[in-house]
């Protein structure tokens, strides 16, 4: 059996390999270039998320509209009682707790029953779940300190409660 020269100079590690040689070997057509600027990427990936996190939204709103189950408001009157759901609240929580700190979290929960996303008593149930938090620990030393919630922010926490509203 022969084996090809190009192949016998490859390290044994795959995390060794030099990519611009396995791109070459994979398709010797493909022109890439030697190195990437954040320029020549498509999108921040900030922006990406946020417009996974809106086109999530309209992906549940539109199985809701198929099935005739449109939420009204309060989108989210009570929390599921699944484990499901205690994923979802767990990581909701732990990113705002990280992003903005205890206060501003509890001040977020207060203003999504004002606009009602959701009820009182599902607010009541977070602040429960937050108790299972330390700020202490949730803060990177390396970080500023809490930060205020921006409208990207809000709209990560509509895509969550969208979430349990669809548990």
């Amino acid at each position: 059996m022969r084996v090809s020269p190009t192949y016998s100079t490859m390290p044994p590690t795959p995390g060794d390999y030099d990519l611009s040689e396995l791109r070459r070997l994979a398709d010797p057509n493909r022109e890439t270039p030697e190195t990437f600027d954040e320029a020549d990427l498509p999108a921040d990936p900030d922006e990406v998320l946020r417009h996974e996190q809106r086109d999530e939204l309209v992906r549940l709103q539109s199985q809701l509209a198929s099935v005739g189950a449109l939420p009204e408001r309060p989108y989210l009157a009570s929390l599921p009682d699944r484990y499901a759901a205690e994923v979802v609240v767990f990581e909701w929580l732990d990113l705002l707790i990280n992003k903005s700190g205890f206060e501003n979290t509890g001040n977020a929960l207060d203003y999504y029953v004002e606009v009602d996303w959701i009820a009182g008593p599902v607010r009541e149930d977070l602040r429960e779940y937050m108790r299972g938090f330390s700020e202490v620990e949730s803060f990177d030393p390396d970080k500023p300190g809490p930060a205020d919630l921006d409208v990207d922010d809000h709209v990560t926490s509509l895509v969550y409660i969208a979430r349990l509203a669809s548990v």
